[in-house]
């Protein structure tokens, strides 16, 4: 009996500290918190990457890394998980704040939210937002916008979101997303 008592005093500080996420995870709704997506990219839960890592350490806006696209990279890695896992309720508008930096005036670049339908990934949604828009070359400006989702989404829908280079031929960085459920 004794080592069953020693494995479970071993196992479950174990479980505790391990079960638990910090705010900073890419995930993390809760039954109160509208919260469907947030992180400085220290932090990968929900996150794949591709092939080219746009993971950068060159800038950040908070934390040491950020997502950078342009000048040859075209997509940045992608977010993507069932709405039915981030939200108790279905979202009918999402606001998206994120921090944004440019190297020049303008840029094709864009953060691309989309909605999915599982299996066969036929798009429900899709919305490119500019990253341009009040940036000033070689600072960081706040993203913030809000998003109305179509009344077809579903809680299997799998919420995608990505940065798409569209061309950019300076890089771009993008650090501290956050998406909300706005309703």
């Amino acid at each position: 009996m004794r080592p069953i008592t020693a494995l479970v005093s071993l196992l479950l500080p174990a479980t505790l500290l391990f079960g638990c996420t910090g705010s900073s995870s890419s995930k993390g709704a809760s039954a109160n918190d509208k919260t469907l997506v947030s992180t400085d990219f220290d932090e990968f839960r929900g996150w794949v990457s591709n092939a080219d890592s746009s993971l950068s350490n060159r800038q950040a806006y908070s934390g040491r890394y950020s997502l950078t696209i342009g000048a040859g990279r075209e997509y940045g890695m992608t977010f993507k998980y069932p709405l039915g896992e981030l939200s108790a309720t279905k979202p009918r508008t999402l606001n998206v704040q994120a921090w944004v930096r440019t190297e020049e005036t303008t840029t094709p670049a864009q953060l691309v939210v989309e909605v999915l339908k599982p299996g066969t990934n036929e798009r429900v949604f899709w919305k490119g937002i500019h990253l341009f828009g009040g940036s000033k070359p070689g600072k960081w400006t706040k993203l913030n916008t809000d998003l109305v989702m179509p009344d077809n989404i579903a809680f299997d829908h799998i919420l995608g979101v990505y940065m798409w280079g569209n061309g950019a031929q300076k890089p771009v960085y993008l650090d501290d997303l956050q998406i909300t459920s706005a309703d």
